[in-house]
């Protein structure tokens, strides 16, 4: 846009020209705020997501792990009387509530022996991060078996 002399009349073109750029002020900074807006609610996402991964990796990992713990509790008179490997129950239970007692924000809500096989059930509560969004629990249930001397070779 050209300058207009002091006291000249623009012309038409010119005078639509500044009222186009009066209209428009102030576009741009909405449209960078609406872009902001959107970026910062994909990063909550991503992290949220992110989150929600981390603590069923660590719940699968509880679980498995404490079902292990309880495995090792060998019934070790019925073992000597009968050749047969059988977890005992109550020490079982006892070891995986140890180990879970290691793990503050693990809950161990099963235990299950039958025979030489143990069944373990963890949960988790997650808190968003912020506090934004409600609490997600998380659980996963894992097995292991105990047995009887070296199976087999690992090559």
């Amino acid at each position: 846009m050209k300058a207009v002399a002091r006291g000249a009349v623009p012309a038409p073109a010119e005078l639509e020209a500044t009222r186009r750029v009066a209209q428009e002020a102030g576009s741009v900074s909405i449209a960078g705020a609406l872009f902001g807006l959107g970026i910062f609610t994909l990063i909550g996402l991503v992290l949220m997501q992110g989150q929600s991964l981390g603590a069923l990796s660590r719940t699968r990992e509880a679980a498995d792990n404490a079902a292990r713990a309880g495995a090792q509790q060998i019934d070790t008179d019925h073992l000597l009387a009968t050749g047969e490997v059988r977890i005992d129950p109550a020490l079982a239970a006892d070891a995986v509530d140890a180990y879970a007692a290691r793990l503050p924000a693990i809950t161990v809500t099963g235990v299950r022996v039958e025979g030489a096989t143990i069944t373990v059930s963890v949960a988790e509560t997650v808190t968003p991060i912020g506090g934004v969004g409600s609490t997600r629990t998380f659980t996963a249930t894992e097995s292991a078996t105990a047995l009887r001397g070296v199976t087999g070779a690992i090559e």
